[in-house]
């Protein structure tokens, strides 16, 4: 039998299984990188649903509107004034006549919108300021039930705390930010509508600024909108806040303050403070422990 007559009944398997090294690496490179492709894609558009349906900070009507300017979300369009806004100014009965003369410096008479809220109306005997001066008053709701610990505080820090909740339940129309100060808060009206103007009123927004006492800040971790420079509470943030805000006020019945009773409230619901540099809180040297 001839050499040529034999076969090498192997040869056509080893054609068909055996790749050079170079090839089968080569493909197996390939397929890794189509799949790790097909993964990361499928996550990113997982990420993304899931991230609409659960971040806090977005409001359900404009999920699909995020990254739009804020003039192209404001309803029809309208930029963000002075109208747009409702005013919580914490005072009192007994001391407004004396203080009156900060808000006074920046009201604006048919224009800027709020309330004092006092602790009781005015005895019959004393004249209320003029609406043309001052901006009206409304008297808070009885706070005797909630519970308060804090030793060397003042209970009036629950009824201060709860003029948002108050504001937002008065069912004001077209109101896009609820702005909370003390009586002796010095606002600067057409810069803060600027500032605003520069977020979406859709979203859920905390906006303040830190105290200009590095203690103070050290104490809250810098975290907290000072009430004596004023804060800014987005209506879309009021509405959830309102829903747990009594509750939550007996929770933190040991916190000192108003604003720091607002910002633990507001931290519960996931939303963290955007500060603005133009918030200014002073805290003066005979308020000072040293």
């Amino acid at each position: 039998m001839s050499s040529n007559a034999v076969q090498d009944p192997l040869k056509a398997w080893k054609s068909l299984v055996f790749f050079p090294a170079v090839d089968l690496l080569s493909v197996i490179l390939k397929a890794g990188l189509a799949i790790s492709t097909f993964t990361l894609v499928s996550l990113f558009f997982y990420h993304s649903l899931c991230y609409q349906y659960q971040n806090p900070h977005l409001h359900p009507k404009s999920l699909s509107r995020h990254f739009l300017r804020q003039e192209d979300v404001a309803g029809e369009g309208e930029a963000t004034n002075i109208s747009h806004i409702v005013f919580g100014i914490g005072g009192s009965a007994k001391t407004w006549h004396a203080r009156r003369r900060y808000t006074e410096l920046w009201w604006r008479p048919n224009a800027t919108r709020g309330f004092v809220w006092l602790e009781r109306r005015p005895l019959e005997n004393e004249t209320w300021p003029e609406p043309e001066n001052s901006p009206p008053y409304r008297v808070s709701a009885d706070t005797s039930s909630f519970k308060y610990t804090c030793w060397y505080g003042s209970r009036s820090a629950i009824r201060i705390a709860r003029i948002v909740k108050e504001s937002f339940e008065l069912g004001l129309e077209n109101v896009r930010w609820f702005v909370m100060g003390d009586d002796d808060t010095v606002f600067f009206p057409e810069n803060l509508v600027t500032v605003l103007a520069k977020y979406d009123h859709n979203q859920m927004y905390y906006i303040g600024g830190n105290s200009e006492s590095v203690e103070q800040d050290v104490i809250h971790s810098y975290s907290m909108a000072y009430g004596g420079g004023g804060f800014a509470v987005s209506y879309p943030l009021a509405a959830e806040l309102v829903k747990i805000l009594d509750g939550c006020i007996d929770r933190y019945s040991g916190f000192y303050g108003s604003d720091q009773k607002i910002q633990g409230c507001i931290s519960e619901i996931g939303v963290q403070i955007t500060k603005e540099l133009g918030f200014h809180q002073v805290l003066p040297l005979f308020l000072s422990p040293d």
